[in-house]
């Protein structure tokens, strides 16, 4: 299987995590298609995923999989891993945190591109202020729900670690830790794990 990938994009670090956690690196190929934006055409990504958005798995047949939470349970499926839950309350919580850790990634993502690709006389300030402030709900709610995670990362967890370091990587002049004590406990915790550690974005 071929991944494309970028050491940027957080959603693909997400793939690229699991794909550790359930030792597929043998059976999974990385290719960097080179330069992706939003106002770029890649060739080589477009072929894969036609909407051109990263990551992306094309399959030993040729079938291609996206978008990131897709990729990663079909990874666990054929690893016959344990990272989406079969119990339909554990599987319906992993999954709600998994979509509120994109969900912030998706917001995250949005605002980078606004601030730093636009020009910046086209830049929408108030839309930027209500983006952010989204995130600071989400951020919250992950503040007040850490302390029951699962103590042996799920799918939901691991997205959550990758969108908090995304926000490490891309907003370094917005912390997220003051005021949330329990996510940064939790956060310096899950990443020393060695999926985490070794896909840090330089």
């Amino acid at each position: 299987m071929k991944l494309v990938t970028a050491a940027a994009s957080p959603f693909a670090r997400k793939v690229r995590v699991l794909i550790i956690e359930l030792g597929l690196q043998e059976a999974v190929t990385l290719q960097d298609p080179g330069v992706v934006t939003p106002v770029s055409n890649n060739a080589m990504l477009n072929a894969i995923n036609p909407l051109g958005m990263l990551p992306a798995l094309e399959l030993d047949n040729g079938d291609c999989l996206y978008d990131s939470p897709v990729i990663c349970e079909y990874l666990n499926h054929i690893a016959d891993g344990s990272l989406f839950p079969s119990a339909p309350i554990r599987r319906f919580q992993a999954l709600g945190l998994q979509a509120l850790g994109d969900g912030i990634l998706d917001l995250s993502v949005a605002l980078r591109y606004e601030t730093a690709l636009r020009p910046q006389a086209l830049r929408w300030q108030e839309w930027i202020d209500h983006q952010n402030e989204k995130i600071e709900r989400g951020l919250d709610a992950l503040e007040s729900r850490c302390e029951r995670f699962e103590p042996s990362p799920l799918i939901g967890e691991f997205t959550v670690a990758c969108a908090l370091g995304y926000r490490d990587f891309r907003f370094t002049d917005s912390d997220w830790r003051p005021g949330r004590p329990a996510l940064t406990q939790w956060f310096n915790q899950i990443m020393q794990r060695p999926s985490l550690a070794s896909t840090i974005p330089e």
